[in-house]
């Protein structure tokens, strides 16, 4: 890709998120936005963890609850006004500071191995961290105002799409950070660490070094993301460094596909809209995003980047209508396999669950009779042929 098309692609792409607020004015809609720039981040930041040096954290929330957590300090204290300069844009600094010291620190020690023992103490210092929520409960987070904060000429960030300009150029400076470290002499051998780090120690490399410095770097940016959490919602708990927020971290990076640049920050978005969108649809969101989670891992596990870049480039060599063909009857087995088994499940979920009222259920835009067998019969049969066709193209696909 040429010079002209990157600068291109990118003007373009910045000038799409400067127009979102107007495409989307909602409120729920920009809060929305800004959670998925939020997102973004941490899995650019987990990206680096993971995809470049190979470090599998279990407990990888934990900088981004550093951050947020001083971050709610750090309002606090610029709050009287007395200095100009804390603004809202400069807060997420701070929280990436407060991130980089913690990981600064844990890592010292924890990076000095990789694999399965890097793992199990993320896992451990997790664990740690929330169990001293308890003795040092002042220190994690709390309410905050944003608005009194020093203004930023006459913007006083009140509104949610204030804070949009904010998280997006944060998002911004973010990636531009990350690909100017995986393109450097520095993220290369960090990449050759995490993949063969026997080689890497025979040139002369050092892997544990490393493999600290990807660390503190993934650490400042999850600490980023922790400070623009704090500054959208306003108040900041010990929730945010829970190892529910961990997995729903390392599930963004393993949907939009690990290694890739711009996988993580798909999978941020798709998760997103996944969790946003459908929670306040069904009780079952869980379900469907843990399910899609699975499929992407046991099918796909480089992700949906790496699904669609085999794709392309298997289209590419392989001209013809009988490859077309086959791609359209197994997208087309997999969207009657997802209305059947979301028909199923919650018709089974709408009979069991104490709180339902009324003998209907709004359903795929129609209402249904969960009590009847038609309904039953009819998402039974869309499921059986959705996963009949499925494993028919799959094989011929394979």
């Amino acid at each position: 890709m040429s010079l002209s098309t990157k600068f291109f692609l990118t003007f373009a792409v910045a000038a799409l998120v400067i127009l979102l607020p107007w495409v989307f004015p909602g409120a729920v809609a920009i809060l929305t936005l800004n959670q998925m720039g939020i997102a973004v981040i941490l899995a650019v930041s987990y990206n680096l963890l993971l995809g470049t040096a190979g470090l599998l954290s279990l407990g990888h929330a934990a900088y981004f609850g550093f951050g947020g957590f001083f971050a709610v300090h750090v309002i606090h204290f610029a709050a009287d006004g007395s200095d100009s300069w804390l603004t809202a844009p400069v807060i997420p600094l701070f929280g990436g500071l407060m991130g980089l010291a913690g990981a600064l620190v844990i890592g010292s020690f924890t990076t000095k191995r990789g694999g399965l023992i890097f793992a199990m103490m993320s896992f451990a210092m997790a664990e740690l961290f929330l169990a001293s929520s308890t003795v040092f409960g002042q220190f994690y987070g709390g309410s905050i105002d944003r608005t009194l904060l020093p203004l930023l000429g006459d913007i006083n960030f009140q509104s949610d799409s204030d804070v949009f300009y904010v998280v997006w150029g944060w998002v911004g400076l973010v990636l531009a950070l990350a690909a100017w470290f995986m393109s450097s002499p520095l993220g290369r051998m960090a990449t050759a660490a995490g993949q063969n780090p026997d080689r890497v120690e025979y040139l002369g490399y050092s892997c544990r070094n490393l493999r600290y410095l990807t660390f503190c770097l993934s650490g400042f940016i999850a600490g980023i993301a922790g400070g623009l959490f704090a500054l959208t919602y306003e108040f900041v708990t010990v929730e945010i460094i829970s190892l529910q927020q961990s997995w729903l971290i390392l599930q963004m990076v393993f949907i939009g596909g690990i290694g890739f640049f711009w996988g993580p920050p798909l999978g941020a978005i798709l998760l997103t809209i996944l969790s946003s969108g459908m929670s306040g649809l069904t009780d079952l969101w869980n379900l469907y995003t843990g399910i899609v989670f699975i499929a992407i891992v046991m099918l796909s596990p480089k992700g949906l980047t790496g699904l669609m870049i085999d794709i392309y480039r298997r289209l590419k060599s392989e001209p013809g209508p009988d490859l077309r063909r086959s791609y359209a009857i197994c997208l087309s087995g997999v969207l009657l396999l997802f209305c059947g088994g979301v028909g199923l499940a919650e018709m089974a979920y709408f009979l069991n669950s104490p709180i339902s009222s009324g003998s209907s259920l709004p359903l795929l835009g129609i209402d249904v009779s969960p009590g009847n067998t038609p309904p039953w019969i009819v998402f039974g049969l869309l499921f059986s042929t959705g996963l009949w066709l499925t494993v028919r193209a799959g094989k011929r696909l394979a």
